[in-house]
């Protein structure tokens, strides 16, 4: 399935954390943008990957990751959080696509996938 963009939830994750694990996942990673979302460039098989990181989504315990291409490491949204479930050992959320349940994640923690109601969830 293509995908314009990823974006990825990461619970308690700092930005020093998260460029941490793009810097394993992408090339020359660098921030490009400080202001009004801080946002790093990388590499990843020859095209550049823009993604921008923003801590405390909606007040929230999650960082939003969002990936702005459609040239990412990964074949689905659902893989990317799997590796960033992997990569990091915290809480990652991502939605599932589902137009006619736009409100359900894919949730991975403690090395599990399950599925959950966006609305039960604090500060998404």
């Amino acid at each position: 399935m293509a995908h314009d963009t990823t974006e990825i939830y990461v619970r308690d994750l700092s930005e020093e954390e998260a460029v941490a694990w793009l810097d394993e996942v992408l090339e020359g990673l660098e921030q490009v943008r400080e202001q009004p979302i801080v946002t790093y460039e990388g590499q990843h098989d020859g095209a550049t990957i823009p993604v921008q990181i923003t801590e405390h989504v909606r007040d929230g315990p999650y960082t939003s990751l969002w990936f702005n291409t459609p040239d990412v490491p990964w074949d689905s949204v659902r893989d990317c959080a799997r590796a960033a479930h992997a990569a990091l050992g915290a809480e990652v959320l991502c939605y599932l696509d589902r137009p006619e349940e736009p409100w359900i994640l894919l949730r991975m923690i403690d090395g599990e996938a399950t599925h959950v109601d966006e609305r039960d969830l604090d500060g998404l």
